[in-house]
């Protein structure tokens, strides 16, 4: 995990100024990868939350000791570090620019999803397989492309291939029905940032399926098992 990494880089030297409560600032100081806009008010008293990407750790506020691992209430038993990760999530989903995703839309929005896609994920591929049985219970699709491959592989030029076609629903559901399209290229193609956001997110496999509030609900789902877990979170 990236809060391990952060843990060992802490500048040791730097305590030896610690008071009894320190700023922001100061606690930022003892994570070279930290900035202050990363130190957050923490639901535990005495303690800061330190984030980085949606890696959470929690420092006590006289910068002595860190706590790694996950949150709970015990009066709601919910997973406070989850929520908060969530959070994190969206907000970094929500900042790319939307005019350079593919869209789905269905002719009532019920619901909406970000999908982390690759062309040549087997899942991927059943998943828009279902697209307009996804579309049918009003959930709207909104793909960004994460060709698990990485840069300079077949994966990428098929994705910047999709994105560069006129037409890119068509192009999209072309490349996963039969894993191949014509290779094209174009200026201000957004895989890079797609890729590299799914990087920040902690994406590890695809497709990786976000609700409209950052909650990863799982892989690949059937329909049926969208829908229901969707309700499940927004019963309204």
């Amino acid at each position: 995990m990236k809060i391990i990494g952060f843990v060992f880089a802490l500048i040791f030297p730097s305590l030896s100024w610690a008071q009894d409560v320190l700023s922001p600032e100061e606690i930022a100081a003892l994570f070279p990868a930290i900035l202050p806009s990363d130190v957050f008010e923490s639901p535990i008293d005495g303690f800061y939350e330190v984030a980085l990407d949606t890696s959470i750790a929690y420092v006590s506020m006289d910068g002595k000791y860190i706590l790694q691992g996950d949150l709970y209430s015990i009066d709601s038993r919910e997973n406070l570090s989850d929520l908060r990760r969530a959070e994190i999530r969206i907000n970094m989903i929500n900042s790319v620019d939307h005019e350079k995703t593919i869209v789905f839309s269905p002719e009532t929005k019920n619901y909406k999803i970000f999908v982390f896609t690759d062309v040549d994920c087997g899942y991927c591929r059943q998943f828009h397989r279902d697209i307009d049985q996804v579309l049918d219970l009003g959930v709207e699709v909104e793909y960004l492309f994460y060709p698990r491959t990485g840069p300079n592989t077949e994966s990428w030029s098929k994705a910047e291939s999709v994105w560069c076609s006129q037409n890119r629903q068509e192009a999209i559901t072309q490349a996963k029905a039969t894993g191949s399209i014509n290779a094209q290229s174009c200026f201000g193609s957004p895989v890079s940032d797609h890729f590299n956001l799914g990087q920040r997110v902690g994406i590890r496999g695809t497709p990786a399926i976000f609700d409209e509030n950052g909650i990863q609900l799982g892989g690949y789902l059937s329909p049926e098992m969208l829908i229901q877990r969707l309700s499940e979170l927004d019963p309204s």
